[in-house]
């Protein structure tokens, strides 16, 4: 099954040849708009792409493609249902569309036709409405589900902590969230290329939280993306080189923020030297956990949740 993830430029000529190969409107593509395309990938081999163009609270939604050879495997519904997921992310509330081959799969979707005029101005002024489709396309509408009046459940929520190499910060996080939270959070981490094995520096620290370590592990995100794996409320990334790379679509409509924190990693010099340097980020950890743990969720509508974990990364990791 392959992989959706976000695009990147590169991918643009891969997407072109795919979509060519559909019949799909493609002629206006530009690097910039993959920005907010989804690919289905096997290593550099495109095998489906959906498209999303937004304008304020509305979209556009076009490109959704699969190559013949990865058809009727559910591939397009889960193209639909990540996009959808990322327009929600996006603070979109409704999707627009125009098709001459797929009304059908699209209504069994939940989208509905409407008057080709009854779209929003803008995006009837995109090259999509004004020239590319022809005029007896399908113009189909969908109102996606709004989170504005819902809160979060009274559940412990599962917190994911991102980072490069899963071996220290994302690890130390993941023992912090668990424990400070006392039973209302479950820390998880992960890594876009985890190292080998934890870092010995970074289980001293996580020792003095009484948190488990038989189980610690260095290990790739994808793990959390996979079909079965726990639903996350919350991906936090705590590194740079994280927090830019193309992560993968996360199942569940999760809140994402980032908290940046030197590597203690990184830090050259002797043993004491080293583990200075991890109780320093610890303690900034900690700082910003504190914070995390105490936020009313079940008081706050997840687009206020959303905006106050990322006030948390802004705030200084340095004691008063």
């Amino acid at each position: 099954m392959s992989p959706i993830r976000h695009a990147r430029r590169k991918d643009l000529p891969a997407v072109l040849a795919l979509l060519g190969e559909a019949g799909l409107p493609h002629q206006d593509l530009v690097p910039a708009h993959l920005d907010h395309f989804l690919v289905a990938a096997e290593g550099n081999i495109v095998q489906g792409v959906v498209g999303l163009e937004p304008y304020d609270q509305d979209g556009l939604l076009r490109s959704l493609a699969v190559r013949p050879g990865n058809r009727s495997t559910g591939l397009g519904t889960r193209l639909l249902a990540a996009i959808e997921e990322y327009a929600r992310e996006t603070g979109i509330n409704t999707l627009y569309l125009l098709t001459t081959t797929a009304p059908g799969f699209f209504a069994g979707a939940g989208y509905e036709t409407i008057p080709r005029n009854a779209a929003p101005a803008p995006l009837q002024g995109t090259t999509e409405f004004s020239t590319l489709c022809p005029s007896q396309a399908e113009c189909m509408r969908r109102r996606l589900p709004t989170d504005s009046d819902n809160t979060m459940t009274d559940r412990p929520y599962n917190v994911l902590f991102l980072c490069t190499g899963n071996s220290a910060r994302s690890i130390m996080a993941e023992a912090l969230v668990t424990t400070m939270g006392e039973g209302r959070f479950r820390g998880f981490s992960a890594g876009s290329k985890p190292a080998a094995g934890v870092n010995p520096f970074a289980i001293e620290q996580v020792m003095k939280t009484g948190y488990p370590i038989d189980n610690l592990r260095s290990k790739r995100w994808d793990e959390f993306a996979a079909p079965g794996a726990p639903a996350m409320d919350f991906i936090i990334t705590v590194c740079d080189n994280a927090a830019a790379e193309a992560c993968p679509v996360w199942p569940g409509h999760p809140a994402t923020a980032h908290w940046g924190f030197e590597d203690p990693a990184a830090v050259e010099g002797t043993d004491d030297e080293k583990r200075v340097a991890f109780e320093t980020t610890f303690h900034q950890i900690r700082r910003r956990m504190a914070a995390f743990v105490s936020l009313p969720l079940d008081r706050l509508a997840k687009h206020e949740i959303r905006q106050e974990i990322q006030k948390i990364g802004e705030t200084s990791t340095t004691a008063d």
